[in-house]
């Protein structure tokens, strides 16, 4: 069964199913995806529901995976973390070197384990399907998870 995946990849995504995919329409709060993603998991519980963050976003919503935990909502998060709202860097230079407003810290799979999900962080790029592999087994035994990819800053743009 096709996955649905709430993300901010409207413009990459191809969606080859109806209702597979849940967007942003670039009116919408940063990190709303998981709050998608966690509907969509209690609409159609046979389903694997990804929702992908960054690391700004979950600085909004990241409280709420405990939630999933709490109310047993299996979905898997992916987290990339560049320690950074890099795509700022280039229009807020003042700021972030006077008082580091583009700086972001955190170890949030560390967050997860401790609100009782399952939570990986993942550095090494050959590492990230055997994580996901294992984050799907984890979401089917009916635990959600937070795998928390370190990326580094990129400042260009795409513009699909």
């Amino acid at each position: 069964m096709p996955a649905a995946r709430a993300t901010s990849f409207s413009p990459f995504w191809k969606a080859t199913t109806p209702l597979s995919y849940l967007g942003w329409g670039k009116t919408t709060q940063l990190g709303y995806g998981l709050g998608l993603a966690m509907g969509a998991k209690l609409a159609a519980p046979d389903k694997l529901c990804i929702n992908v963050w960054g690391d700004a976003a979950i600085g909004f919503t990241g409280m709420d995976f405990e939630t999933c935990v709490r109310e047993r909502i299996p979905i898997m998060s992916i987290l990339l973390n560049n320690f950074s709202m890099a795509i700022e860097l280039k229009v807020m230079p003042v700021s972030t070197e006077k008082y580091r407003s583009t700086d972001i810290s955190g170890d949030y799979a560390a967050m997860a384990r401790a609100f009782g999900g399952h939570g990986e962080r993942v550095t090494d790029p050959a590492e990230i399907i055997p994580a996901i592999r294992r984050g799907i087994e984890k979401t089917k035994a009916g635990i959600p998870v937070l795998l928390e990819f370190i990326t580094s800053k990129e400042t260009a743009v795409s513009r699909l």
